[in-house]
């Protein structure tokens, strides 16, 4: 069967999911309105006026309306034909377009949560002429009538997903069009540069001042800097929407494992006194004094020398972890003396993490038996088993990962597809600079080309540049009813 075309025909999908005391039910489009009425039956009304709450009889299309049709289920006297069948008592609201959320006639209708009833109403919707929405496909019909742009569409997935504070003001502040705002600040003067050397370029005899290589390095300045800010927020932009990822790492047996049960609150890792009892990576989804956070458990690292074969390869898996993390927590053994090799352990995890810019908070596990003044520099001392420290450990943690978070009311690049055409953008804005001195007898044909290549790169994050397949995969990550 052919895929359905986008925009097309009137669509439904539950909108929120059943199983709960409420779900809902969307449709959207041109017969919206048509179809909910083949099924609802308004009590005291013979439409469902605009934009107010109804209360409704919903029934089984095809039957022949009877008053008071949940308590009826049979022929009236003197009549022909079925009576209809009720299906639930509902709330529907009708949002004619353009001025509703999809920008098209739309129709929400509140039902209880049964599955079966969610079903049914559904399987109603779709016997009167809708079909059932693509991923999505409420949010992009709401893109495609301009009632938002494509970077408020991809919040809206953000924020249902979003697991934090943090990640849910990232996502509420792109929904609200803060990134779009600022995008609009970039693309101004690059807009403004490019009508003044495309107006020499197509009119030389008009009387039009040109632009000098000099008065370009000065306009291109300011939107390359914003550019190369708005870029920087990437790596915590991203923390946001998708949690941290934070790699507990030591040598064997220093209480990895245990240290990450406790800040789970579950036993979800094997623990032993035997060394070397983590042979993988453990990856488990936590929040972190409030913050999304991923915690990834490792094998002990130890000399090669020491270890088996499967060891070794638990080994390379803890350093592709380290290398590939956001924050490392070093995990020290505080039940007994320090020794040249967990030294040399530190040291290299610790000069890993400075390589990467990466930043460290080292913890003395094993507290309890450690004494009152351990020779040895770390930064909290804390017990997995007595669950002492934890707290301190969580608010360091979420302290070390927001030191260069964006500040609040700011735009932040959440997703790498808008960090990639901020890259591109300032790399054409970069060329456009250089032009005047790589090509001094022709530069204005090719500064006007890199500006129509950074203002594309610019737009194709609101959607305004973004190709059909780009859409297609943007809005095939969100769930149906969506």
């Amino acid at each position: 069967m052919e895929a359905p075309t986008p925009n097309s025909g009137t669509i439904a999908a539950a909108a929120a999911p059943a199983g709960g005391a409420l779900s809902i039910l969307r449709l959207s489009g041109p017969t919206a309105l048509k179809i909910a009425l083949g099924f609802l039956r308004p009590r005291g009304k013979a439409e469902l006026p605009p934009r107010r709450a109804t209360l409704c009889d919903a029934v089984e299309p095809g039957g022949r309306a009877v008053p008071g049709a949940l308590e009826k289920n049979a022929s009236a006297p003197g009549t022909a034909g079925p009576a209809e069948h009720p299906i639930d008592e509902v709330v529907a609201i009708y949002y004619p377009g353009p001025n509703s959320a999809t920008g098209e006639d739309l129709v929400e209708v509140s039902c209880h949560g049964s599955p079966y009833v969610v079903k049914r109403l559904l399987e109603a919707a779709l016997a009167l002429g809708a079909r059932t929405a693509e991923p999505g496909e409420f949010t992009r019909r709401a893109f495609l009538s301009g009632r938002m742009d494509l970077s408020q569409a991809e919040a809206v997935a953000q924020l249902i997903r979003a697991k934090s504070s943090g990640a849910h003001r990232a996502a509420l502040f792109q929904l609200q069009g803060g990134l779009s705002a600022e995008l609009a600040r970039i693309r101004e003067p690059i807009l403004d540069a490019l009508v003044r050397v495309e107006a020499n370029l197509d009119h030389p005899e008009e009387d039009i001042p040109s632009l000098s290589a000099q008065e370009l390095q000065a306009a291109l300045a300011a939107p390359a800097k914003l550019i190369a800010d708005l870029a920087a927020t990437f790596a915590r932009g991203r923390i946001l929407a998708e949690g941290a990822r934070v790699c507990l790492a030591g040598r064997p047996n220093a209480g990895k494992s245990s240290l990450l049960n406790a800040l789970l609150g579950r036993e979800r890792a094997i623990v032993s006194a035997a060394p070397g009892t983590t042979r993988d990576t453990l990856e488990e989804e936590a929040l972190i004094s409030g913050a999304a956070a991923v915690l990834v458990d490792t094998a002990g690292l130890r000399e090669e020398g020491d270890a088996d074969e499967v060891e070794q390869a638990g080994m390379a898996r803890t350093r592709a972890a380290l290398s590939s993390c956001d924050l490392t927590v070093l995990v020290l053994d505080g039940g007994r003396a320090q020794t040249q090799d967990d030294e040399r352990v530190r040291q290299e995890i610790l000069g890993a993490a400075a390589h990467d810019g990466r930043p460290v908070v080292t913890v003395l596990n094993k507290s309890d038996l450690a004494g009152e003044n351990p020779a040895v520099a770390c930064d909290l001392r804390v017990s997995a088993t007595k669950r002492t420290g934890l707290d301190a450990l969580a608010r360091l943690i979420a302290e070390r990962l927001s030191a260069d978070a964006p500040e609040p009311g700011r735009a932040a690049v959440t997703t790498l597809r808008h960090q990639e055409a901020l890259l591109s953008a300032q790399g054409e804005l970069a060329l456009a600079a250089r032009a005047p001195q790589e090509r001094p007898s022709d530069w204005e044909d090719r500064v006007a080309f890199h500006l129509r290549e950074a203002l594309r790169e610019l737009g194709s994050v609101t959607g305004q540049d973004a190709p059909d397949e780009v859409l297609a995969q943007i809005f095939s990550r969100f769930c149906v009813g969506k």
